[in-house]
C-alpha cells in the first residue's frame, strides 16, 4: 500500500470520527476534539491540541510519559491518539470489570481507553448489591456461592479488604459478592469508564482499508415520573477500535420444550422464582393446594440447588413459627436426565503440610480439594478440551466413591451404573450440603429420566433410561431448573460477525466457535470475549482478559499481522476441536471448558506469569520473590487467582509504586489467609470441620443413652467409697433443617434443642456449632447451653474398603474420628456446676455413621445426709450414642 494512499485513508478516518463526534466533553479519557483535519503542518496541529481541554492535557501527558512530547508529531501519532485507544466492552459484571481493569493498568497509560456499557444503574451483573427498579432479579441476596471466597475473587483484591472479619464467610453471600465488585471498581476503575444505565442495542463492524472499526449503538435507561423504567428517546452511537463481549453467558431463563407444559403455565415457575420462603408460599397459594408433589425438572447445578432450596423452605415452614402453612404435606420430586453426584461444600484432604506422617485431616472447601495441583500428573499442566473417554468416566466415579465414602454414595449418587458399562454417561455434578440427607429422609425423591409429556395439570410422564415410562400424579407445581441460555447476550452483534463465529441458536453448550481459549476468533481479531462460556471462573476471566489485552497491545501499529503462522495453525486446531465437540456423539463433560486448572496453568505459561508459592503466615517476605526455600512449594496447593500475578517487567513501563504496592498487599493477604485455612493444627478449629459435622446431623438417628449416677458417700467413713446407679434409655432423635430465627416451635412431650452453625469471629470464641435448650414457651428458644469446638479429623489407621461397582473391585476409602469439646459456658450457672461436654464423631468419607455425646456433671453435697452425717458430692455421667 502506497504512502499516499495511507495518508488519504488516515484523513478519511479522522473526518469520519469528527463527523460522529463520539466523545463527551466531560469524558476525561477521550482523545482531543479535532474540528477538521489540519492541513498546514504540525504547528497548526499543536495549536489546535493546546486549545482543547481537559483531554488535550491528558494526551500531552501520555506523550510525555512515552518521551515523545518534544518529538514532532506525525500523522501516525495523530492516528494513534484519535483512534487506537478507544475500546468498549458490554456489561459491568465480573468479566467486564476485570477486562477494564486489565486494559487500564497492565500497559502504559493511554494504551487503551476502555468504556464499559451496563444497562443497569449499578455494577455487578448477576451480583448487584441492590436491584434496579423494574429489573429482573436473578439471585437472592442471601444465597451463597458454591465455591469458596478464594476462587470467587480476583488476584488483586482480598476479601478481607471488603468484608469485616465478623461477617467474612468461606462461601460469600450474593450481596457480599456485589460489595466485592463495587470495591474492585472503586479501587481500579475511574468513574468515567463506567457508563451505567446504557443498554447496547446494536453494533456495526466496518472494514475500510487498514483496519476495522466498531460502531456501538445504545439507549439510556431511566425511571420516569411515574416510577416506571423506560428507555431513552434516542439511540446514541460511538466508534471504537475494539469490542469485547462480557455480557454474561447466563442471559435468559430457559424453559424446556415439553409437550403440554404451556397448558399448565399457571403451575410452572423457573427456579429463579423460588429462592425465598415467601416465593415458595406464594407459589403454593397460587395453586390453591394444601398438599401434593412439587416437581423439579433439570439436572446439573440448578436442579440440585432448586430441589434443596424448596425442601429447606418447606421444612422451615414447619419448624419456624408462626406456622402459616405446613410444609410436611408436600413432597419434592427431582427429575434429572443425567446421572449425577451431589458434592458437599467441604471435603476431606490430607492438608498441604510438609509432614506427611501426620494422621490429622482437614475438611476444606471443595474447590481447594478439586483444584489441588497434586491431583495432576507430573510435568507441565496442559489444558484439556474434547470428549470424555470411557476410562476417564470410570476413574471419575471411582474417585468420588473413594473420596465421599460408600455410606454417602448410597444417598449422594444417582443413576451411576452399578456395573462397568461399556458406554457410560458422564456423571454431572451438583453442589449442596442438604440434598443427600433430604434424599435419605425421603423428603426429596430423585428420578433419572426425561419428562416426555405433561398429561394434565396434575400428571406427567417420565421416560426412564431403559425406555420404560413412569407417571407422577398429584402434582401441585412444576419448577423448571433448566438454567439459562446465552443467546440474548449476543443479540447486538451483526449477522456477518455471528456467521463467521458459526453462531448456533440451538446449542447453548457451544453457541460460538472461538479460539484463544475462548477469547477470540482469528478472522475477527478486533473482537474479544471474556467469561463467555458455560461455567466461567473468576480466575479464568482474569486470565482471558490478560491474554486478549496482551494480543491487542502487540498490534498497536498498522503494520504486520496479528498472529504468526504458527499461532494461526494453533487457533485453527482449537476451532476444529470445538466443532468436533459440538457435533460428536461421544460423551461430553458438564462444561465445555471445565478444565479450570489446565486453563489457568496454560494461559499463565503463555503469558509468562509465574505461579506464586503459598507463604507462611509468619513470613514477612514477598511471596513472589525468588527465595529457593519457596521453590519446593510451587507445585503444591490449589490453583486460585491470587497465585498468578504478572510481574511489572512484563510491560514496557512498570506500574506506579502505589498500584504495585496495592496489588502486592492484596494478593499477599489472600495467600496468607489461604495458608491459615489449609494448614492443619491441633488448635485450628476451622469452620470447615464444623460444617462437615453439622451437615450430617440432618435426619433421623436412633440413640442409646446410658446414665451413670455416682452416689455421694458419707465423709465419716475412714475410706470413703462411692456407689453408682446405671440406667439405660433408647429412642429416636430427628434433626430438621430450617432457616435461622430467634423463635421456634415446640411440642410439650418432646425434648428439643436448637443447633446452629456459626462462622467468623463468633465461631472462634464460642464454637462452630452452638446449642440452645428450648423453653416451654412455644415461640422462643431457651437458655444457651454450650458451643462446640470441632477439632481436626484423625484418620483411623487401616482404611475401610468401599466397593467400586464400576469394576467390581474395591477402592480404598477412609474412616476418621473427630473429637469436639464444649465451648462457651452458660452465664447463669455456678462454675463448679458447669457440665462438661465431650463429643466423638466417627466418619466414613464425608458421612457421620456414629457419634456420641458424654456429659459430666458434678453433684455438690449439702454437708449432711439429713442425719447429721457429712457427705461428699456425687456425679452424673450421661453417655448417648447415636446411629443411623
Amino acid at each position: 500500500m502506497s504512502n499516499k494512499f495511507r495518508s488519504l485513508q488516515r484523513k478519511k478516518n479522522a473526518r469520519s470520527i469528527v463527523s460522529e463526534d463520539p466523545w463527551k466533553v466531560d469524558t476525561p479519557f477521550g482523545p482531543p476534539r479535532i474540528p477538521h483535519f489540519p492541513g498546514r503542518g504540525m504547528r497548526r496541529l499543536r495549536s489546535t491540541l493546546k486549545k482543547l481541554s481537559p483531554s488535550a492535557r491528558a494526551e500531552r501527558e501520555i506523550l510525555r510519559q512515552k518521551n515523545r512530547y518534544k518529538i514532532p508529531l506525525t500523522e501516525r501519532n495523530v492516528d494513534a491518539l484519535v483512534t487506537e485507544q478507544l475500546f468498549t466492552d458490554a456489561c459491568a459484571g465480573p468479566s467486564g470489570l476485570v477486562t477494564a481493569k486489565t486494559l487500564l493498568h497492565s500497559f502504559p497509560e493511554g494504551t487503551f481507553i476502555p468504556s464499559v456499557f451496563e444497562k443497569n444503574s449499578r455494577i455487578g451483573g448477576l451480583w448487584p448489591t441492590a436491584i434496579d427498579h423494574g429489573a429482573e432479579r436473578r439471585l437472592n441476596p442471601w444465597i451463597r456461592t458454591n465455591l469458596s471466597r478464594f476462587t470467587v475473587a480476583f488476584s488483586d483484591l482480598a476479601w478481607e479488604s471488603v468484608i469485616g472479619e465478623e461477617e467474612l464467610s468461606m462461601f460469600p453471600q450474593a450481596r457480599q459478592v456485589g460489595q466485592y465488585l463495587e470495591k474492585y471498581a472503586n479501587l481500579y476503575i475511574p468513574k468515567g469508564v463506567l457508563r451505567l444505565g446504557k443498554e447496547v442495542v446494536r453494533t456495526v463492524r466496518e472494514t475500510d482499508g487498514l483496519r476495522a472499526r466498531w460502531t456501538v449503538q445504545w439507549t439510556s435507561r431511566s425511571i420516569d415520573a411515574n416510577g416506571i423504567e423506560c428507555d431513552g428517546p434516542e439511540v446514541e452511537s460511538e466508534e471504537f477500535d475494539y469490542l469485547v463481549v462480557t455480557s454474561g453467558y447466563f442471559a435468559k431463563a430457559h424453559f424446556p420444550d415439553i409437550p403440554g407444559l404451556a397448558g399448565v403455565a399457571d403451575r410452572v415457575v423457573h427456579s429463579s422464582e423460588v429462592q425465598t420462603i415467601d416465593e415458595v408460599q406464594r407459589l403454593l397459594e397460587r395453586t390453591g393446594s394444601s398438599g401434593g408433589k412439587l416437581v423439579v425438572i433439570g439436572g446439573s447445578m440448578s436442579g440440585v440447588e432448586a430441589a434443596s432450596t424448596v425442601a429447606l423452605h418447606l421444612s422451615t415452614m414447619d419448624y419456624k413459627p408462626p406456622v402459616i402453612q405446613s410444609g410436611r404435606d408436600y413432597e419434592v420430586h427431582h427429575i434429572s436426565s443425567r446421572p449425577f453426584w451431589t458434592i458437599p461444600t467441604h471435603l476431606p484432604h490430607d492438608g498441604f503440610q510438609d509432614n506427611t506422617k501426620t494422621q490429622n485431616m482437614q475438611f476444606l472447601p471443595l474447590d481447594l480439594v478439586f483444584y489441588d495441583l497434586a491431583r495432576r500428573p507430573p510435568g507441565e499442566v496442559e489444558y484439556g478440551l474434547g470428549p470424555l473417554s470411557t476410562d476417564r468416566i470410570h476413574k471419575t466415579n471411582a474417585y468420588f466413591r473413594s473420596l465421599l465414602g460408600g455410606e454417602y454414595a448410597k444417598i449422594g449418587s444417582f443413576g451411576i451404573p452399578s456395573s462397568k458399562s461399556e458406554d457410560p454417561q458422564p456423571s454431572w455434578i451438583g453442589i449442596g450440603d442438604d440434598y443427600a440427607e433430604y434424599v435419605r429422609s425421603g423428603f426429596i425423591k430423585p428420578t433419572i429420566g426425561r419428562v416426555s409429556n405433561i398429561n394434565s395439570p396434575s400428571t406427567l410422564t417420565i421416560t426412564l433410561p431403559n425406555g420404560t415410562q413412569e407417571t407422577i400424579s398429584d402434582i401441585t407445581a412444576i419448577i423448571t431448573a433448566t438454567g439459562y441460555t446465552p443467546f440474548s447476550s449476543l443479540s447486538f452483534l451483526p449477522s456477518p460477525v455471528l456467521s463467521t463465529l458459526e453462531y448456533s441458536t440451538t446449542d447453548p453448550f457451544i453457541p460460538l466457535i472461538l479460539d484463544g481459549k475462548g477469547t477470540s476468533h482469528a478472522e475477527i481479531p478486533d473482537l474479544g470475549f471474556v467469561g463467555f462460556y458455560r461455567g466461567p471462573y473468576w480466575g479464568a476471566m482474569e486470565m482471558q482478559a490478560r491474554s486478549l489485552a496482551n494480543t491487542w497491545a502487540k498490534d498497536l501499529s498498522f503494520t504486520g499481522p496479528y498472529f504468526t503462522n504458527e499461532e494461526l495453525t494453533q487457533k485453527t486446531h482449537e476451532r476444529d476441536l470445538l466443532r468436533t465437540l459440538r457435533t460428536t456423539t461421544l460423551p461430553r463433560s458438564q462444561f465445555p471448558m471445565g478444565d479450570y486448572v489446565g486453563l489457568m496453568e496454560t494461559l499463565a505459561r503463555e503469558l509468562n506469569i509465574p505461579r506464586a508459592p503459598i507463604p507462611s503466615t509468619t513470613s514477612t517476605s514477598n511471596p513472589y520473590n525468588n527465595d529457593h526455600n519457596h521453590h519446593d512449594k510451587l507445585n503444591q496447593g490449589p490453583v486460585l487467582p491470587s497465585r498468578y500475578i504478572p510481574t511489572p517487567y512484563l510491560t514496557p513501563t512498570p506500574p506506579t509504586d502505589r498500584l504495585s504496592t496495592l496489588i502486592a498487599r492484596e494478593s499477599t493477604n489472600t495467600l496468607k489467609s489461604l495458608h491459615r485455612t489449609i494448614t492443619p493444627s491441633p488448635t485450628n478449629y476451622n469452620l470447615g470441620m464444623g460444617m462437615a459435622i453439622f451437615r450430617t446431623l440432618h435426619g433421623q438417628w436412633t440413640y442409646t443413652r446410658t446414665v451413670t449416677h455416682i452416689l455421694p458417700s458419707p465423709s465419716s467413713l475412714p475410706t470413703p467409697t462411692r456407689s453408682s446407679q446405671i440406667s439405660h434409655v433408647t429412642g429416636t432423635a430427628n434433626f430438621h433443617p430450617r432457616r435461622t430465627s430467634s423463635i421456634c416451635n415446640i411440642e410439650m412431650m418432646k425434648k428439643r434443642y436448637i443447633y446452629r452453625l456459626t462462622e467468623g469471629t463468633w465461631s472462634k470464641k464460642n464454637g462452630q456449632i452452638l446449642i440452645w435448650n428450648v423453653d416451654v414457651d412455644p415461640f422462643h428458644a431457651g437458655k444457651f447451653s454450650h458451643g462446640v469446638f470441632v477439632g481436626l479429623a484423625e484418620r483411623i489407621v487401616g482404611s475401610v474398603v468401599v466397593v467400586d461397582d464400576d469394576d467390581g473391585k474395591g477402592v480404598e476409602g477412609s474412616r476418621y474420628v473427630v473429637r469436639a469439646a464444649a465451648g462457651a459456658r452458660p452465664m447463669d450457672r455456678e462454675k463448679e456446676r458447669d457440665p462438661k461436654y465431650e463429643y466423638v464423631f466417627r466418619m466414613e468419607g464425608v458421612s457421620v455413621v456414629e457419634w456420641e455425646c458424654v456429659v459430666r456433671e458434678n453433684v455438690v453435697g449439702e454437708g449432711t445426709n439429713g442425719g447429721g452425717v457429712g457427705v461428699e458430692g456425687g456425679g452424673l455421667v450421661t453417655r448417648t450414642v447415636y446411629r443411623r
